[in-house]
């Protein structure tokens, strides 16, 4: 399934985070807020229960949503009375306690833990809030759940690609498939915080570099039968016309009570050049969701055949090798780089490009069905 197809509701569910990634591209700790529960309970009577259908509901944060947990098992106690089926999956750093892996595993479909790949490189950004690097704890936990017997949970990685790993990919993959049977890996390449602030640390990759290194660690995979993709690649299992489910919109909650389209945008006031992706707001008096229609027919518009790109023609996204694949690439990328969603980041479209030309024509056969896993 293309990853523009993935149909969820996101629950950000705090602003509080037990690490300081010197990358991080959000607000983190600057102020303690946590998701309404009656919030919550209204999105989910309205798109899971009645008539709604949504059988798909995912754990992110500003911060990191374990430290939130009895929240989440609310949430998803709900969620599973109103839809016994309902698929549940989370991103976490990975940073959290025996009792709690042991719940995730139990009750997650996925946990997609956010790991830089080896540990060495994962310490030098992913950090403490007294400096010191966070590898050991994931790696604690990562043995904990792989050795369990009665787990529910498929165990992903989601990794940021930086000057530090880009050139281990392929180590990575070996170590984490041969030490915990790790075989889902997303890597994603570095991009500009999102909030201006003064001790965030942003060193941007050279895009040609991700590429090739990219395929080699993607052919790789699949020699070891490993799944490795990128947001790069998300949509290379089928034809799209629009770049994920930010273009649907698929609701994202913040705490601050506004709907956005985008785990990009995790707050409603203030959003500044993310605004384009708040499309809702919780009206608590009166338990209700108000819907901003504008913004849902821009976010709807935002298509394959409404990019642009100064660089090259008006039409580049439509006459490129890989446009039915991309449609303009994340939404919330562009947005933060471009402050405009439709002007498309041409750093990416090269190495896209590029990435799509050595291996594109791979996937058809790989997944005659579509991806097994989507992206989280």
């Amino acid at each position: 399934m293309p990853h523009c197809d993935k149909m969820m509701i996101t629950f950000l569910l705090t602003t509080q985070c037990n690490l300081k990634c010197k990358y991080c591209y959000g607000a983190r700790n600057l102020k303690k807020d946590t998701l309404d529960w009656n919030f919550a309970k209204s999105i989910l009577e309205n798109y899971v229960g009645g008539f709604g259908g949504l059988k798909h509901i995912r754990f992110f944060a500003d911060g990191e949503p374990t430290l939130e947990m009895d929240l989440l098992k609310k949430i998803y106690l709900y969620a599973k009375k109103l839809e016994p089926e309902i698929h549940a999956e989370i991103e976490t750093n990975g940073v959290f306690s025996e009792d709690t892996a042991e719940w995730l595993a139990k009750n997650m479909d996925y946990i997609y833990f956010s790991i830089d790949l080896l540990p060495e490189d994962h310490d030098k950004c992913r950090v403490y809030l007294n400096g010191e690097g966070s590898s050991s704890a994931i790696l604690k936990n990562l043995e904990f759940i792989s050795k369990m017997k009665d787990k529910k949970a498929t165990i992903g990685i989601h990794a940021t690609i930086t000057n530090h790993n880009i050139d281990r990919q392929i180590e990575a993959i070996d170590y984490y498939f041969d030490n915990f049977g790790i075989d889902i890996f997303w890597v994603d390449p570095i991009f500009p915080p999102v909030y201006d602030i003064v001790d965030k640390q942003y060193e941007p990759i050279d895009m040609e570099h991700f590429a090739s290194t990219f395929v080699e660690a993607h052919h790789h995979a699949w020699e070891r039968e490993v799944f490795y993709e990128s947001k790069l690649t998300a949509n290379f299992d089928g034809e799209i016309t629009k770049s994920c489910g930010a273009c649907i919109p698929m609701p994202h909650l913040t705490v601050d009570g506004y709907i956005s389209a985008c785990d990009m945008a995790t707050y409603g006031e203030g959003q500044r050049k993310m605004d384009t992706l708040i499309y809702g707001k919780y009206d608590i008096k009166n338990d209700r969701i108000v819907y901003d229609d504008k913004k849902i027919n821009t976010l709807q518009n935002r298509v394959l055949k409404n990019m642009y790109s100064e660089i090259e023609s008006d039409r580049a996204c439509q006459i490129c090798l890989a446009g039915k694949h991309c449609a303009g690439f994340c939404l919330g990328e562009t947005l933060n780089e471009n402050s405009d969603m439709f002007h498309v980041k041409s750093r990416i479209c090269r190495a896209l490009r590029y990435i799509y030309g050595e291996i594109g024509h791979l996937y058809k056969e790989k997944y005659p069905m579509g991806f097994p896993h989507t992206h989280p």
